[in-house]
């Protein structure tokens, strides 16, 4: 079962045409939210998968036992993404 996100608001720019959207589609603004990152995902996939054999590789793992640590939380992460400002 997937799990329920919580998003941090919108501005008031993209709420409003949030609103709209929904409007358009008969659906309420939850429900167009998800169809809008359902898209925003399909969008990415193939960009997503080179991503994720790069990383597999730098790690010395599969791409299906990386996906399987994300995806179980147990990933170990290490990324240089993060500055310390001490």
């Amino acid at each position: 079962m997937t799990k329920r996100i919580t998003l941090p608001p919108l501005g008031e720019h993209d709420d409003d045409w949030l609103t709209i959207l929904a409007w358009l589609y008969g659906r309420s603004r939850a429900s167009q939210a998800a169809a809008l990152i359902s898209v925003g995902v399909a969008e990415q996939k193939a960009e997503v998968a080179t991503m994720l054999e790069y990383m597999a590789h730098k790690r010395g793992v599969t791409v299906d036992e990386l996906v399987k640590s994300i995806l179980g939380g147990t990933i170990d992460d290490d990324r240089d993404d993060s500055i310390d400002e001490d």
